[in-house]
C-alpha cells in the first residue's frame, strides 16, 4: 500500500514537472527555519505562512506566497521587520525567515484629552480637561500573540480597566477568547448636543455618571484573511437626577440601568499593510443587539454596520483609495441620548467636520483619497541605539488630495442641530508621515460645505 502511494506521488510529480518544465520549476519545500524569534513562539510565526514544509509548489507561486506571508507576519503587529529568503538546491528549497521583534512591554504614562478628538480639545486647550494615569500594555504576552492591557486613569475622567485577548487557545490555532472589564466615573458628561456640538454638564463635588462593563468574546480565524468574532457585554449605567432635568431624553426615564448586549463581527482583510494600506481591500460587517430584555426592558436596539475600503496602486508613486461605510439602527422605543451615535463617532468621520458631531441612527459615508509618495518606505539605522527593536526604523511620507461626503438620518436629535438630515461634504489636502510601531501622523487642511476651513491633526490612516 505504501509503495502504491509513493509510486503515485512520483508519477504526479514527474508529470507536473514535465508540463511545467518549459515555463516554471517545481520545488519541494524541505525546511523552514526561523531566526530572531527570541520571545515569539515558532508556531505563531508558522501559522502566518502561506506554504508548509513538504509542499510541492512551482517557484513562481512560491515567490508570490513568500510576499503574502511577509505581509501576514507584519500585519500581526509583532515585528518591525520581516525578511523571507529561499535557497534552492536540486529541486529542494530551504526557507529562512528572519524577524526583528518589537518591544512588547509598554508602561505608558497617560496624558490625554477628554474630548472626542485632539482638534476639539485644541479649541480650548483647557488643561483641566486632561486625563492622566498609566496604561500598561503587554503585547505578544507569553510569546503567543496575546495582548494584556491594564489601565488606571484619573483626572477629568477616572477609569480602571483590564483586557486580555488570547487569539489562539486550540492546537489548530483557529479559535480564541478575550476578556475585558472596567469601571468609569465622570465629573462631566455630554448630556445633549446643540449646533452639532456637545453640551456638557459638570459637577465638581460628585460624579455625574458612573459606568461598568464586562465582555467575553470568542474569535474564529479559519484562514489568514478571515475573522469571526462573537461577544456578549454586560453594561451598568448610573446618572444623576440633574442630567434628566437638563435632558429628559438622556435615558428612557430611569437613572440606573443594567443591560446586556450581543455582537457579531466579520472581517475580510486583504490589505498589504493594515496600519497604512496602499494596495488591497478590507471588508467588515457587524451586528449588535443592545438590550436583551433580561434586566432593563426599555433598552432595546438593533444595529447593522458595514465598511468597505479599496486601495489601488496607479503607478510607482501614485495611489488611490476609497471607503464606503454605512449603519442602520432599529429601536422599538425612542433612542435614549446616551446610546446616540453619528458622524464624528465610531469611525464615521468626514474630513472638514472634525469639530462637529452629527447624530444619526442611519448613516452613510463615502471617502476618497488620491495619494502621491514623496518619500517611499525607507529603512534607517540609528547607530547609537544598541537594541535593534528601536535602532532599525522605517519611515515614509505621502501627500494627498481628498474628498469625503456623507449623510446622517436622525429621527430624534435634529432640533438645534442643522447638520443632521442633510448631505455634507469636505475636501482638502494633507500630508501623512508613517513610521514603525504603527505610528501614523496626519496633518490636513480642509474646507467643508459650509465654507469653514481648518487645519486638523490625526493619528490614524485616513481610510
Amino acid at each position: 500500500m505504501r509503495f502504491k502511494i509513493l509510486l503515485t506521488a512520483y508519477i504526479l510529480f514527474s508529470t507536473a514537472s514535465f508540463v511545467l518544465s518549459q515555463s516554471d520549476t517545481l520545488l519541494i519545500i524541505e525546511n523552514i527555519e526561523v531566526k530572531g524569534d527570541k520571545i515569539t513562539h515558532k508556531p505563531i510565526i508558522i501559522r502566518e505562512l502561506e506554504f508548509t514544509e513538504g509542499e510541492i509548489i512551482s517557484e513562481s507561486l512560491l515567490d508570490e506566497k513568500i510576499i503574502k506571508s511577509q505581509q501576514n507576519l507584519l500585519n500581526r503587529s509583532l515585528f518591525n521587520f520581516v525578511t523571507i529568503e529561499k535557497t534552492v538546491n536540486n529541486g529542494m528549497v530551504d526557507i529562512l525567515i528572519t524577524v526583528i521583534e518589537r518591544w512588547y512591554i509598554w508602561p505608558i504614562p497617560i496624558i490625554e484629552y477628554a474630548d472626542r478628538n485632539f482638534n476639539v480639545w485644541w479649541e480650548t486647550k483647557d488643561l483641566s480637561r486632561l486625563n492622566y494615569g498609566l496604561d500598561l500594555r503587554i503585547e505578544n504576552f507569553r510569546g503567543r500573540m496575546e495582548t494584556l492591557n491594564i489601565i488606571v486613569k484619573g483626572g477629568y475622567d477616572q477609569m480602571i480597566a483590564a483586557k486580555w485577548q488570547l487569539p489562539y487557545i486550540t492546537k489548530s490555532q483557529t479559535f480564541g477568547l478575550g476578556f475585558e472589564g472596567g469601571y468609569i466615573r465622570n465629573h462631566e458628561i455630554a448630556y445633549t448636543s446643540k449646533d452639532n456640538r456637545y453640551e456638557n454638564y459638570k459637577s465638581d463635588n460628585s460624579f455625574v455618571q458612573q459606568q461598568g462593563f464586562a465582555t467575553i468574546n470568542a474569535t474564529i480565524r479559519p484562514q489568514f484573511n478571515f475573522l469571526h468574532q462573537f461577544g456578549i457585554i454586560y453594561n451598568h449605567l448610573e446618572v444623576q437626577d440633574t442630567v434628566l432635568d437638563l435632558n429628559p431624553n438622556y435615558t428612557t426615564g430611569d437613572t440606573l440601568y443594567n443591560y446586556f448586549s450581543l455582537g457579531y463581527t466579520y472581517k475580510h482583510d486583504f490589505r498589504d499593510f493594515k496600519q497604512y494600506p496602499l494596495k488591497g481591500y478590507y471588508i467588515d460587517a457587524s451586528m449588535r443587539k443592545t438590550g436583551l430584555g433580561l434586566l432593563s426592558d426599555d433598552i432595546n436596539e438593533f444595529s447593522v454596520m458595514v465598511n468597505f475600503d479599496h486601495y489601488l496602486n496607479i503607478s510607482r508613486r501614485w495611489h488611490f483609495a476609497y471607503g464606503l461605510s454605512g449603519k442602520l439602527t432599529w429601536s422599538e422605543n425612542d433612542q435614549p441620548y446616551f446610546l446616540a451615535k453619528g458622524i464624528g463617532l465610531e469611525g464615521f468621520d468626514i474630513r472638514g467636520y472634525e469639530l462637529a458631531l452629527i447624530n444619526g441612527q442611519n448613516l452613510g459615508v463615502v471617502k476618497s483619497n488620491l495619494k502621491f509618495t514623496i518619500i517611499p518606505k525607507t529603512n534607517f539605522n540609528i547607530k547609537w541605539i544598541k537594541s535593534d527593536k528601536f535602532s532599525k526604523i522605517f519611515y515614509a511620507l505621502y501627500t494627498n488630495l481628498f474628498f469625503d461626503f456623507g449623510y446622517a438620518d436622525d429621527k430624534y436629535f435634529a432640533e438645534n442641530n442643522p447638520l443632521n438630515n442633510q448631505l455634507i461634504w469636505g475636501t482638502g489636502i494633507g500630508i501623512d508621515l508613517v513610521t514603525y510601531y504603527d505610528i501614523v501622523l496626519r496633518l490636513e487642511y480642509a474646507i467643508n460645505k459650509q465654507g469653514k476651513t481648518g487645519l486638523y491633526v490625526s493619528l490614524v490612516a485616513p481610510i
